[in-house]
C-alpha cells in the first residue's frame, strides 16, 4: 500500500473493509482505469497485460509500462482487479455494492 491509497485519516485499511469512498473517486478520476475496469468486467476472463493494453490503445508498450506501474497497483489495491504480475494475468475484481450506482455512471461514460 502506498500512501497514495492511505485514507486521509491516515489509519491503514484491514482487508476487509471495502475501499473508501475517497479511494474509488481517486481510481474512477482516471480514463484509462475506467476503461480498464469495464473492459475486464466485459471480457469475464483473465487478460495478459500486453493483451489488455492492447485493447485499449494502440501504443502498447507505453501504455503496459502505465498499466504495471501506476493504474494496475491502484486498482488491485481497492480489489476492482485481480492482478498477478507473475502469471502476467489481470482480471476483474469487485466493486463493494454501495458504490455500484458509481459504477453504472463510469460504466456509460466509457461506452
Amino acid at each position: 500500500m502506498t500512501i497514495e491509497t492511505l485514507p486521509e485519516d491516515g489509519s491503514r485499511w484491514d482487508d476487509t473493509a471495502p475501499p473508501s469512498l475517497n479511494a474509488m473517486f481517486k481510481v474512477f478520476s482516471e480514463p484509462i482505469r475506467r476503461e480498464v475496469l469495464v473492459l475486464l468486467r466485459d471480457e469475464g476472463n483473465p487478460l495478459s497485460v500486453t493483451t489488455l493494453a492492447d485493447r485499449l490503445d494502440g501504443e502498447t508498450d507505453r501504455l503496459r509500462t502505465a498499466l504495471v506501474h501506476v493504474h494496475l497497483p491502484m486498482l488491485a489495491n481497492t480489489g476492482s482487479v485481480e492482478w498477478d504480475p507473475e502469471r502476467d494475468s489481470v482480471e476483474f475484481g469487485s466493486i463493494p455494492d454501495e458504490y455500484d450506482g458509481l459504477f453504472d455512471v463510469v460504466e456509460a461514460s466509457v461506452r
